[in-house]
């Protein structure tokens, strides 16, 4: 089947949370064992951006749950459900000493 008549689904739920408040991501309709990397930024107040990444593999029904699945890479590996949040770091060219 070709990835181009594909229609990839990506949900998170809660939409909105505080930030150890577990969290679902999941990646629907990929083709069983497609390689995707899931990427988080985020924006803080003072205009600072913050991002985490995780490569995963999808099983054999097309899905990748970051909250079960095991990152095969990125900013943090293995079964970490809250990783993309734990995991954040200034992007590339920000100032030095952010926390």
């Amino acid at each position: 089947m070709d990835m181009k008549q594909h229609c990839v689904k990506l949900s998170v739920q809660p939409s909105r949370g505080l930030v150890d408040e577990k969290f679902t991501v999941l990646v629907q309709n990929l083709l069983p064992g497609f390689q995707l990397t899931v990427h988080a930024l985020h924006q803080c107040e003072d205009g600072h951006s913050w991002e985490a990444f995780a490569h995963y593999t999808a099983d054999t029904t097309g899905t990748v749950n970051v909250s079960q699945d095991p990152s095969l890479g990125g900013t943090y590996s293995g079964v970490e459900p809250m990783g993309l949040l734990w995991s954040l770091r200034p992007v590339p060219g920000s100032k030095t000493g952010l926390r």
